[in-house]
Formats: C-alpha cells, structure tokens, sequence
C-alpha cells in the first residue's frame, strides 16, 4: 500500500496505542510454535513479542514500514526476521502455529477474489491444527451515512515520545454502493509541520467473513468482540476472529 510508504516516518504518531498487545502476546505463548504476524508494520506488535523471545515472523508489504522496524530492533539490540511480501502471495519455507494480521490489516483486501486469495494463503502456511486470527471492524450506523464527501470524525490531541505535542483529524467517506471507506488522516506537528493520508477499507459482514472461512477450508471459526473474548452483540465494533487449519 502506497499510503504506508508515505507514512513510514510518521505511522507510529498515528497508530501509537497498544490495547491489543496483551491479547496477541498471550496467544502467541499459547501457540507454542512458530509465529507469523502478517502486515507487522513497524513492529507496534511484532518488537513487543520478540523481545519476549517469542520465535516470531514479520511480513509486511511496505519496505519503508519494514525499516523502521529494523531500525528499532537494533536499538532494542533484537534480531528481527522479516522480509517483504504481499499478503495474497507471499511465499515462505515453513510453516507456523499461528498466523495473525493485527489493527483491521485485513480491510485492505477490498473485493472477495482479494480475500479470498489471503485466506489461501494464510491457510497454505499454516501448520496443522495452527490457528489464524484476523481483526476485523463492525461500522456504526452513523459510520456507514458518511457518504457523498469527506466527512470529520474526530480531533485527537496527543503526545509524542519526545514531548511534543501533535494533533490527528479523522475524516471518512463511505461508498456504499461499493462498500468501501475512504479514511484520510491529518497529522499537525507542533512545529507547523503538516501531513495528509488517505487510505481505504472494505468493511465485510459476518455472514461473508464465515462464508470465506468455511470455503478455504477453516475449521472451528470462532468470533469475539474486542480483545477480552466477549460476546459477539449488535454493538460489537472490533471483532476477532480465530480460525483453525
């Protein structure tokens, strides 16, 4: 995704919060066996697990999101395994226990022949009895009339590492005809510096995301909302999904 190359330097001001590592460090133990993070990014996730001397794998298909992470592994004094690749072709020697694409990295797929293509994929690297996890997004009512425009989100005013303050503007566009959402993000330094990012989304049913399980072959497809295991309702907006080879 081009939007990833052009936000290397910037993504971990964008994407700093942590609220999912308890949940993938966890499973990752319990796996017991080789692990893949599919788009690792910078290593928002990936760093945090190998620095528990988790045997860990990164793909991610931007190469400058890629050196980032490199370069904070060595000044974590790690030692990364991560190479390039897209996630509906990548190909690699072995396989794992546990594969799992974190932050809704999924939603780039954007039509079924894409997602389908990934699942296969994931499933072709997969141990078996390993385990995929895939974080997907449920868009409130009010998300998905945001139509015809861009329209603002949200305003988050925060704090960078050094003590900086920054600002992000959310705003999002959503097609409903070809249900995708158009996201842009507007990043405001505390030095006047300013930035501009768009990207898009396909929000997918649950009925589809079962459905494209089941085809690729997926056993015990189990669904949670958020991050503690809870029960799936009508207000759910993260959904986990963990499925097994």
């Amino acid at each position: 995704m081009d939007v990833y190359e052009q936000m290397a330097d910037f993504y971990d001001l964008v994407y700093s919060d942590k609220y999912d590592l308890q949940f993938y460090l966890n499973e990752a133990k319990k796996a017991n066996g080789p692990v893949l993070e599919v788009a690792c990014g910078t290593g928002r996730i990936y760093l945090e697990l190998l620095g528990q001397g988790l045997p860990i794998t990164g793909v991610d298909l931007s190469q400058k999101m890629l050196g980032q992470l490199v370069k904070k592994a060595k000044n974590l004094a790690l030692k990364p395994d991560v190479f390039r690749g897209d996630m509906r072709s990548f190909s690699i020697g072995k396989k794992f226990k546990l594969i799992f694409l974190p932050y809704r990295s999924f939603l780039h797929m954007l039509n079924d022949d894409e997602r389908m293509l990934a699942l296969a994929n994931f499933r072709n690297h997969l141990m078996d009895g390993g385990k995929l996890i895939l974080h997907t997004y449920n868009p409130s009512k009010f998300e998905l009339e945001l139509t015809k425009g861009m329209h603002h989100l949200e305003t988050e005013q925060l704090k960078a590492p050094d003590g900086s303050r920054y600002s992000l503007d959310w705003y999002l566009d959503y097609d409903d005809k070809a249900k995708i959402a158009r996201y842009r993000i507007e990043l405001r330094l505390e030095n006047g510096e300013k930035y501009s990012y768009e990207m898009q989304l396909s929000y997918v049913g649950q009925k589809k995301m079962k459905k494209m399980f089941k085809e690729c072959g997926f056993k015990e497809i189990k669904e949670y909302c958020g991050f503690d295991y809870g029960l799936v309702d009508a207000n759910c907006k993260e959904l986990i999904w963990v499925a097994t080879k």
